[in-house]
């Protein structure tokens, strides 16, 4: 080869060369399924598990229902388990992926990441004591109890942590001041989950950033 024709060969090449280098690494989206359902059916101990520390909450995370999901396993029709509790915020980008996706390759480049990573860490919310997000009328402030669990590779619990979520005061006392009819307005329903789902994400950036 001539110089010249190297020297405009070389251009081509190196694309060619890169984009067999930028080639994402893929696998097959059934591991992720049994890995999912070995997460979903391993809870941690009721003692004995160490706590999950800001390392932990550093990790790739997901919701319940969204784990559930990736398991293939039926979502409960509760509270514990509704979206505005289980916003999709705190899904990893590559859980939304094989969640939502139905390109293939999409999908299975999703999995090689899920199971490529070091741990996961799952919001799984246990107890929703929220009446007026539920529309009933009961004047309190909202309270939702959490826990989140770390995993490992295999789907083993290594953490857990207990916290709970409240209503803004001022949200709730706007709230009850409002409620003066026999029935809780909707909007107001609707304003107390959005204000929920507000606290959940603020208290999980907090547990992320923590000495």
């Amino acid at each position: 080869m001539s110089v010249r024709s190297f020297v405009h060969s070389a251009p081509l090449l190196l694309l060619a060369l890169t984009a067999c280098g930028s080639k994402k690494p893929e696998a097959d989206p059934a591991k992720v399924q049994q890995l999912a359902k070995a997460m979903a059916n391993n809870p941690p101990p009721f003692a004995g598990m160490r706590a999950c520390v800001t390392a932990d909450f550093l990790q790739p995370s997901m919701s319940q229902p969204t784990l559930l999901r990736l398991a293939k396993e039926e979502v409960p029709d509760t509270p514990e388990r509704a979206a505005w509790m289980n916003p999709p915020e705190v899904d990893v980008s590559y859980a939304r992926v094989l969640v939502d996706a139905t390109d293939e390759k999409l999908r299975r480049q999703a999995a090689a990441e899920f199971l490529s990573a070091k741990a996961h860490l799952v919001y799984r919310v246990d107890m929703v004591n929220v009446p007026m997000a539920l529309g009933v009328k009961e004047l309190k402030r909202g309270a939702v109890g959490i826990r989140a669990i770390g995993y490992d590779p295999t789907g083993n619990p290594i953490c857990v942590k207990q916290f709970t979520v409240q209503n803004d005061k001022a949200k709730s006392n706007w709230a009850m001041q409002t409620s003066d009819k026999a029935v809780i307005d909707p909007a107001v329903a609707q304003a107390l989950r959005d204000d929920l789902k507000v606290q959940l994400l603020a208290k999980i950036d907090q547990l992320r950033t923590a000495p």
